[in-house]
């Protein structure tokens, strides 16, 4: 159970720091970009590397929890021997 719970957490996280990157791309002119960021080329930048982050992080998501593992440690276990 706490393992749907952390995959859904990062799911929400991945989709978020997708969003805001998509938001910075559509509106380039606001307030947090005017006020943050020296210029459009940060903003353009920032929101490339956020929506690339949110894909990497739903990816691992994705890979992580695709098999319905309950066991986290199960790799460390087959190691020892």
């Amino acid at each position: 159970m706490p393992n749907k719970i952390f995959a859904i957490v990062n799911a929400l996280m991945a989709l978020s720091y997708s969003i805001i990157g998509v938001f910075l791309i559509l509106f380039p002119d606001s307030y947090f970009a005017q006020n943050f960021l020296p210029s459009k080329t940060y903003v353009y930048g920032l929101a490339v590397l956020l929506i690339v982050y949110g894909l990497f992080r739903a990816w691992r998501v994705y890979q992580k929890f695709k098999d319905d593992d309950d066991d986290e440690y199960s790799y460390y276990d087959e190691k020892e021997q």
